[in-house]
């Protein structure tokens, strides 16, 4: 099943099955895509993962690149995403111009998460995010895409006792 690499750039090894996509047209990109333009060139539901190393941090809108993650992973498949820690070494997040916004480690819990939607609301696409840390300055995010029916099927229970407040704090 194909795995697609964003942001493959000119380093990246090519493993089988792989489909790299890139702003710049580099000798083994597939794809040439500015990720800031949706929809993406991709069909619902056509990849297995979504790999992007350094670049959430160049797009104009996370959730935005959340959704359209949502939308090409095939339901269950996952994301692994590393962006520069907002407020941690100056020089990875401001070094480079073409930055335009880096992230804290809730950003993701906090508006992608099932408890970050139904709190805030800025998106309907729901993920499991089975792990996530902070290495050297770095966030590490490895997600699930959710189904949507099992997401509407979890706000359908009703909620009793401590489960019954919604805040998250």
């Amino acid at each position: 099943m194909p795995r697609l690499i964003l942001g493959a750039g000119k380093y990246t090894v090519k493993k089988p099955g792989d489909i790299f996509c890139d702003i710049r047209e580099f000798e083994g990109i597939d794809v040439v895509h500015d990720l800031n333009v949706l929809p993406w060139p991709f069909r619902d539901n056509c990849v297995t993962h979504i790999s992007c190393i350094h670049v959430v941090e160049h797009l104009d809108s996370l959730i935005d690149f959340m959704n359209e993650c949502h939308r090409i992973l095939m339901p269950g498949c996952s994301v692994y995403i590393e962006t520069p820690l907002a407020g941690g070494d100056p020089d990875l997040q401001f070094a480079d111009p073409s930055h335009i916004k880096c992230y804290r480690p809730y950003s993701f819990f906090n508006y992608f998460s099932p408890e970050g939607i139904e709190k805030f609301g800025y998106t309907d696409k729901p993920w499991c995010l089975f792990k996530q840390e902070v290495k050297d300055s770095v966030i590490i995010v490895h997600a699930s895409a959710l189904l949507n029916e099992y997401y509407n099927h979890l706000h359908s229970i009703p909620r009793t006792g401590m489960a019954a407040n919604k805040e998250m704090y």
